[in-house]
C-alpha cells in the first residue's frame, strides 16, 4: 500500500504527519503496516482473506480487543472498523523470536499471561469457539473444494471434543499464540485476536506448545507455572489440546490455500 492508500484507509483517523511506513511481512490473514508519524508509531491492519471460510468474526474480535486493551493485555486500539476491515493500534513493541518462544524464563512469562487472560470476564456479544464447529466448518469448506478430510482423523478429533466438552473450563481465549502474536516492550502482550473468545483455556497453552514444539518437559513447565495447584488430569487435557490444535491447524492452511 503506497502512502496515498494509506491516507485513504486512515480517513478519519488522525494520526498527524506520517513520517514513515513499513509493511510488515507476517501474516496470512491480513497486510499490515507499521506507521511512525508525529502523533507516534501505530501498526495498521487490513484483512485480506475470506472471513467466513476461515471462521473470522471481526465484530466479537472488536469487542475482545477493548477489553484485553483495558486490561493491558492487548495494544490499545486507535481504530477497530470491521465494516472497512481495518484496525489501527498503538505499536506495543517487538514480536519474539522462536528462541525466545522457548526460552525458559519466557514460558513462565506466558504461563502468568495466560493465567491473567483466563481470569479475565469476557465481554459479552463475543463468539463462543466450539471446537467441533470449528473443525465441522472446515471439513465441509474442504468437502466443497473437492478436498475430503481424513475420516479417522476426524474421527479422532470428534473423540477428544466430545471429551473436553464432558467437563467444560470456557475462558476468555485468544487459540492462536505463537512467537509473532507475542510483543514485549518488557511486559508482554498479545495481538491478533481474530480468533479469540469464549473456549477451552488449555487450547491457549496448546497452540504455543505445537506452534514451538515445546519437549514434554517444557509442556510440563508451562502447565505447572500456569496453573494455581497442581492437577494430574490437567496434563492428559493439555496432550488432547496439543493433539486437536495440530489438526485445526493442518485444516486452516488446507482452507486457506483453497483461498489462493
Amino acid at each position: 500500500m503506497s502512502q496515498p492508500d494509506l491516507r485513504d484507509a486512515l480517513s478519519g483517523i488522525d494520526l498527524g504527519r506520517i513520517d514513515s511506513v513499513e509493511r510488515i511481512k507476517h501474516g496470512l490473514t491480513n497486510d499490515s503496516w507499521l506507521v511512525s508519524s508525529e502523533a507516534g508509531v501505530f501498526v495498521v491492519r487490513r484483512s485480506n482473506a475470506s472471513e467466513e471460510s476461515l471462521q473470522i468474526n471481526r465484530r466479537s474480535e472488536a469487542r475482545i480487543l477493548e477489553a484485553v486493551a483495558r486490561a493491558g493485555i492487548g495494544p490499545e486500539v486507535i481504530c477497530c472498523d470491521p465494516d472497512r476491515h481495518l484496525l489501527v493500534t498503538r505499536y506495543a513493541g517487538a514480536t519474539w523470536t522462536d528462541a525466545q518462544a522457548t526460552d525458559s524464563a519466557n514460558i513462565d512469562r506466558v504461563a502468568l499471561l495466560l493465567r491473567r487472560l483466563h481470569g479475565l470476564l469476557p465481554p459479552r456479544g463475543i463468539q463462543s469457539v466450539d471446537l467441533a464447529n470449528v473443525i465441522r466448518g472446515y471439513a465441509q469448506t474442504l468437502e466443497r473444494h473437492g478436498r475430503p478430510t481424513d475420516a479417522s482423523l476426524r474421527q479422532r478429533a470428534g473423540q477428544i471434543t466430545a471429551f473436553l466438552a464432558a467437563e467444560p473450563e470456557p475462558r476468555l481465549c485468544h487459540n492462536d499464540i505463537h512467537a509473532l502474536n507475542i510483543v514485549d516492550d518488557g511486559a508482554l502482550r498479545l495481538i491478533d485476536w481474530e480468533y479469540a473468545g469464549v473456549g477451552e483455556r488449555l487450547f491457549d497453552l496448546a497452540a504455543i506448545c505445537v506452534y514451538h514444539r515445546y519437549s514434554k518437559a517444557q509442556r510440563e513447565h508451562l502447565l505447572g507455572g500456569y496453573l494455581v495447584e497442581p492437577s494430574p488430569q490437567a496434563w492428559h487435557r493439555l496432550e488432547l489440546c496439543c493433539w486437536l490444535f495440530d489438526y485445526i491447524r493442518e485444516l486452516w492452511m488446507a482452507v486457506r490455500e483453497t483461498e489462493d
